[in-house]
């Protein structure tokens, strides 16, 4: 159970999915969305608008990923997870036994905690993921260098890289993509259909609040790195899915942007939203209050109630548990509509 100005989990990560852990990149669109085709007389699921899935005849798939690369997945038995988010919808396809390592991001479920990690995916180091003889590695567009996946695929193993998603249909999307991937189609979309039951059931509850709040989201992972998130990241999505007003986005700024006091003062936020390992990297709630600017804020003036402090992965991952995150995003932002 989660409560306003508390933190919400103990994760510490070195990167957010949201931004991939770069604070210099606005949100990735490039590259076609992820395809998977399937072979004739193969059964073919319901599947995310941009993808199709393909049975081989000795049960291969073959994947076309966000990257335009196609891969023939024929081992799924040892799988290295790039991203966070990918690692969490791993786990919850019943997958996590057959991953052997992840990256720096992966802080979701506990029985990652004692994971072997490959450092960090934006910072791509083939040597590292070989050495524990993936049959399988999975990444979104984020991940970098180009080098380093194609060190990897040189060396024979199979690198599927999915679509970067920024919008609530797209947790959805991305169970669907990594569940087709890994051959459990069947459970993917049973829990892409739950995922979304629940962000609408969020979203119907968000719809009864009678004045919607403006919401400012500062990422931060110490003094020297202060940022704000705008249009076109998934903070924006979660806030908006909450029936609030994206204070950063209504104020034209898209992306990841540095935090100023012009900006924060211009946003004019009721609500701070920040992740729980940048708060503590500042000392805490207190840490976030006293940033420059924020004092004149209505969000500020109003004080430590006005915080609001997430486990990064939950608010940000945008998977399994986006419908639990923006449930609790809405009730904190409108107490009335807890009951």
């Amino acid at each position: 159970m989660t409560r306003r100005y508390a933190v919400l989990g103990a994760a510490v990560t070195l990167a957010v999915v949201a931004c991939g852990g770069s604070t210099d990149r606005s949100t990735t669109t490039a590259g076609p969305a992820p395809t998977l085709t399937e072979a004739p007389g193969a059964t073919t699921t319901s599947q995310a608008p941009a993808s199709t899935t393909t049975e081989a005849p000795a049960d291969a798939i073959t994947f076309v990923g966000a990257d335009g690369v196609e891969s023939e997945i024929t081992d799924t038995s040892r799988i290295v997870s790039l991203n966070g988010d990918i690692t969490e919808v791993l786990f919850a396809l019943g997958l996590g036994d057959r991953v052997v390592a992840v990256d720096v991001t992966t802080t979701y479920p506990a029985e990652t905690e004692d994971l072997p990690k490959v450092g960090f995916g934006q910072q791509l180091a083939a040597e590292g993921v070989l050495a524990f003889e993936p049959t399988l590695v999975i990444g979104d567009q984020l991940v970098a260098p180009a080098e380093g996946i194609e060190q990897l695929r040189v060396a024979g193993v199979p690198v599927a890289i999915i679509t970067t998603q920024t919008t609530l249909d797209g947790a959805a999307a991305k169970i669907r993509d990594i569940a087709a991937i890994t051959g459990a189609v069947d459970v993917g979309e049973t829990l892409a259909l739950q995922v979304t039951d629940d962000i609408a059931a969020a979203m119907e509850l968000a719809g009864g609040a009678t004045e919607q709040r403006r919401v400012a989201f500062v990422y931060t992972r110490g003094p020297e790195q202060l940022f704000l998130f705008g249009a076109g990241t998934v903070t924006q999505a979660m806030i908006e899915g909450a029936n609030a007003i994206d204070a950063v986005a209504d104020g034209g700024l898209s992306g990841f942007v540095p935090l100023t006091p012009e900006a924060l003062v211009a946003a004019a936020p009721d609500v701070l939203i920040a992740p729980a390992s940048g708060v503590g990297a500042l000392g805490g709630p207190e840490g976030v209050l006293a940033l420059p600017g924020v004092a004149q804020t209505p969000a500020g003036e109003a004080g430590p109630g006005a915080l609001l402090v997430y486990d990064d992965g939950l608010f940000l991952n945008l998977g399994p548990r986006t419908g639990e995150a923006l449930h609790q995003l809405v009730v904190d932002l409108y107490p009335e509509l807890a009951s």
